[in-house]
C-alpha cells in the first residue's frame, strides 16, 4: 500500500541470510527517483544509504531509453536486477528491484507512469 513506507519484515526471496528491515518512506515515495516508490527493505545498509542506490538506479534506468528503460550497470557500487514487470500498456508498471552488494541487499518496489 503506497505510503505506508513499508511491507513489514519479509525476507523471503532474500539470499543474503540476514533479516530484511522496511524502512519508513512515508511522504518520500515520489521523490526517489521513479513516479512511485513503495517499499524498500534493506539488510546490512542503512536506510539514508538505500534510498540514494534507488535513487541512482531509477536514473540509471531513466537514461537508458526514458521512463520504461532498464539498468545494466551498478549504481553506486551495487548490482541490481529488475524483477517482472506488471504493465497497463502505455500507462504504467509495476515492478521490483533487488540491488546488492557483498552482504548488504536492498530491495524496493515502485511503480513507473508513462
Amino acid at each position: 500500500m503506497a505510503g505506508c513506507g513499508g511491507g513489514g519484515d519479509d525476507s523471503s526471496g532474500s539470499t543474503t541470510g540476514a533479516a530484511l528491515s522496511s524502512c519508513d518512506i512515508d511522504g518520500k515515495q515520489q521523490d526517489l527517483g521513479a513516479s512511485y516508490v513503495t517499499t524498500i527493505d534493506v539488510a546490512k545498509v542503512d536506510c539514508s544509504q538505500a534510498e540514494k542506490v534507488v535513487v541512482a538506479y531509477h536514473e540509471c534506468r531513466r537514461k537508458n531509453a526514458g521512463a520504461g528503460g532498464t539498468c545494466d550497470t551498478p549504481v553506486m557500487g551495487f548490482t541490481c536486477t529488475e524483477g517482472e514487470r506488471q504493465a497497463a500498456p502505455g500507462v504504467q508498471f509495476n515492478a521490483t528491484a533487488d540491488c546488492r552488494k557483498g552482504d548488504a541487499e536492498i530491495k524496493s518496489s515502485y511503480t513507473q507512469n508513462f
